[in-house]
């Protein structure tokens, strides 16, 4: 028994002994399946590993941020012009483009004028290391809050499927790479982590319900909190045509091949169970074009009619800087540093997966043994990449950028 538990049991016998109700105890084990950042809390691991893919999706938008943040209605009785980051991590994707957009408004407003920047995140969510950032502990990417006077910064552990600030509080919000996660597990696919080719039609349309729902949910939430003439900003991984084969791709499709593939074998040697790999599913969905314009095409929807309205979507395909690092090495110094590919590649996304197998594993193993496993499996797939020819192994990274205003 921890000194925790042990010393909530003593002070609740001796309430008992004094004739007061019994009070619950909450054992930590108790505690439901959720999503866990991967990494050890406080060391900046996300921003190190996959931040640097990820700072890059914002590029696609930078102008159009810039440009249309000195249109949103900002008068003299706005005491404070509220920012936010929704799906934040640790702070570091969106630290670049909030300095960037915090300078370009001091500019337009004057620099007496007050800032504050909200970032959002699930509840476990390494809020440490965002903090860290922010005041320098952390020093890459550099934090604007060392530089700039009037800016104050804010977290919220509220999932965004939820209100997460007032209503009719915020200026401009920020989504980057998060939408796709959905509010719960959809359905569970039977051969697969994720859909596939073998997923029954059954299982695809349990998906793209949640996904529907949760999208809708998403829009309205932000709906209500935004001003009137205030902006949303989302980049959502994403699945679109192929311009050289037709075929229906996703973002790093190829990775998650590979995890399946290795997790499948796990069960088949029985290093896991069938339960267990039936267990495992991503509770992510990554839209098309049509599925995320559909509450704004359709001007009766309650995404429509809440005020919310689309200025641009456009589908992009972002570079590959883990792939791009190991072709200009290989170009510049003649040097195939596969290994050094591999190892970047499955370190950054190991931050998204991690958790997922974690929870897929049962509840009869100890920490320590799933540790062991889900270690095994991100070490064969790294093994399998580095044998892999990285021009065939990369992914293009779909990503589906949309701007919105509330009129």
């Amino acid at each position: 028994m921890s000194t925790r538990i042990l010393f909530s049991t003593i002070r609740r016998c001796h309430w008992l002994n004094k004739g007061f109700a019994a009070i619950p105890v909450r054992y930590y084990g108790d505690i439901p399946k959720i999503y866990r950042p991967y990494g050890k809390t406080g060391d900046g691991n996300y921003g190190s590993t996959l931040g640097k893919q990820n700072v890059g999706y914002v590029e696609p938008v930078r102008e159009q941020i810039l440009s249309l943040a000195k249109t949103i209605p900002f008068t003299d009785k706005d005491s404070v012009f509220n920012i936010a980051d929704y799906g934040a991590a640790d702070g570091s994707t969106a630290m670049a483009i909030f300095g960037e957009l915090l300078a370009t408004l001091k500019d337009h407003h004057g620099p007496n004028t007050q800032f504050q920047v909200i970032y959002e995140d699930l509840e476990m969510n390494d809020f440490n290391s965002l903090f860290k950032r922010m005041s320098g502990i952390i020093p890459d990417p550099p934090s604007y809050l060392q530089e700039m006077d009037n800016v104050y910064v804010l977290a919220s552990g509220t999932n965004f499927y939820k209100q997460c600030v007032p209503s009719n509080s915020m200026h401009f919000m920020m989504s980057m790479t998060s939408v796709h996660w959905l509010s719960r597990t959809a359905t569970t696919f039977k051969d697969s982590i994720y859909k596939d080719a073998k997923s029954s039609t059954e299982e695809t349309a349990a998906l793209n319900k949640q996904a529907e729902l949760d999208w809708k949910t998403f829009l309205l939430r932000r709906s209500r909190e935004l001003k009137r003439g205030g902006l949303l900003v989302v980049g959502t991984c994403a699945e679109f045509e192929d311009r050289n084969t037709g075929e229906n791709r996703y973002i790093v499709q190829s990775f998650i091949g590979l995890l399946n593939e290795v997790w499948k074998e796990y069960s088949i040697t029985g290093k896991i169970t069938k339960d267990e790999f039936i267990n495992t599913n991503l509770s992510f969905c990554l839209p098309n074009m049509e599925q995320v314009r559909k509450p704004f095409d359709d001007k009766t929807s309650l995404v429509s009619r809440s005020g919310l309205t689309l200025l641009s979507a456009e589908a992009v395909v972002n570079p590959d800087v883990f792939y791009n690092t190991w072709r200009e090495k290989k170009d510049r110094d003649g040097i195939d540093e596969r290994e050094e590919f591999a190892r970047m590649y499955t370190s950054a996304h190991r931050n998204w997966g991690n958790s997922t197998f974690m929870n897929g594993l049962s509840d009869s193993r100890s920490l320590e043994e799933k540790e062991q496993i889900v270690d095994g499996l991100y070490d064969d797939v790294k093994k399998r990449i580095s044998r892999m020819n990285p021009e065939i192994f990369k992914d293009d990274l779909r990503f589906i950028y949309l701007v919105i205003r509330k009129e």
